[in-house]
């Protein structure tokens, strides 16, 4: 009786409190993944994050009111005075936007650098941006001379496969603190240059100047914008594609993989021969993150930018039929694709779309 009294008692189920499962022992009960903690611990996490963010949105919104209260009026004048279309104004209000910038820097630790960066980011843009469509490639030339990176590069030097470490990006203070704005600016008018124009219209200056935040400055804004490089594929006078394959070759694979997505939109049959060249040339190290561009192509996204990008504008073929593919460069895309192994690590029946990092 005793024996079967022990083994009565073993068989009793054991059932959560959370979930109403039943376990035939107290170990399985204890051990058991309940979808009740589960839930609970996401939802801790949700309003972890929430936290998070609501925090950071307040500093952010202090930062900005502060930026606003510091700005002088000096430079708020000029810059309102620009965003109206006094092209005399630009040059005083970019000059001011550098000396708070400056300022801000040299204080860094007590200062508000990103906050006066942020605010006055995009009504400097529009500032610029409005005398330069008046006044054209002149003006805009001028005014890049006025700001010119100080940073320097041969890209005879550059090793292939040599590691992205810290060390081999450039240095801030290489740079004005307004190359933002004119990083920006400068892309756009790249774009609209050469759907208007042609390629042969864009100054191989701005070209150069584009080309000059490959290393990342340390301000993200102009090293994303400067991606938009890629337009100038087949530029009579500044070898672009050649420039894009030999970053692939000394590890900037980051900037060069989206300045040929921005190549694609310019001219997607060159883009394609130079994705070929450069996977011929054997110096991918990455063929997913070169080729990721073609993924955010298919699905419709616009390739990475600052928020101050006038998309609709400047990309106009991204409507409900999505990117309209030459299919013979569709086919010689997959091909590179096949051909690099990436197929393999992709659905059956794999699309551009399916390719992500």
């Amino acid at each position: 009786m005793i024996v079967v009294g022990r083994v009565a008692e073993r068989a009793m189920p054991h059932t959560c409190e959370d979930c109403g499962e039943t376990f035939e022992t107290l170990t399985r009960l204890r051990l058991h993944d309940c979808p009740e903690d589960e839930e609970a611990a996401e939802r801790e996490r949700r309003e972890w994050d929430e936290e998070i963010d609501a925090r950071i949105r307040r500093m952010t919104r202090e930062e900005d009111t502060a930026a606003r209260r510091r700005a002088s009026d000096e430079f708020t004048d000029a810059l309102e005075r620009a965003q109206e279309g006094d092209h005399g104004a630009v040059h005083r209000a970019l000059a001011q936007y550098e000396r708070h910038l400056s300022e801000e820097w040299e204080n860094y630790d007590e200062g508000n650098y990103w906050g006066f960066h942020r605010v006055f980011f995009g009504p400097a843009v529009e500032g610029l941006e409005t005398a330069v469509l008046a006044e054209g490639w002149p003006y805009l030339l001028d005014v890049l001379g006025a700001y010119w990176p100080e940073a320097t590069f041969d890209l005879e030097s550059y090793p292939e496969h040599e590691p992205f470490r810290g060390e081999e990006t450039d240095e801030s203070e290489d740079f004005p603190h307004v190359s933002h704005v004119l990083a920006t600016v400068t892309g756009e008018h790249v774009v609209r240059t050469r759907r208007a124009d042609g390629v042969a219209a864009i100054p191989a200056e701005a070209l150069e100047y584009l080309l000059a935040f490959h290393r990342h400055p340390g301000d993200e804004s102009p090293w994303i914008d400067s991606m938009s490089y890629g337009w100038g594929i087949g530029h009579p006078d500044h070898p672009v594609a050649a420039t894009i394959e030999t970053l692939v070759g000394a590890d900037y694979e980051i900037w060069a993989s989206t300045a040929i997505e921005h190549a694609v939109h310019a001219d997607q049959h060159a883009a394609a021969a130079l994705v070929e060249d450069v996977f011929e040339a054997g110096t991918v190290s990455d063929p997913a993150l070169l080729l990721s561009s073609l993924g955010s192509i298919e699905r419709g996204r616009y390739p990475d930018s600052s928020e101050h990008w006038d998309w609709e504008t400047l990309y106009p073929e991204f409507d409900d039929g999505g990117f309209s593919w030459d299919p013979g460069v569709r086919d010689r895309l997959r091909a590179v694709v096949e051909d690099c192994g990436l197929a393999g690590q992709l659905p059956d029946g794999w699309t551009f779309a399916d390719i992500v990092l």
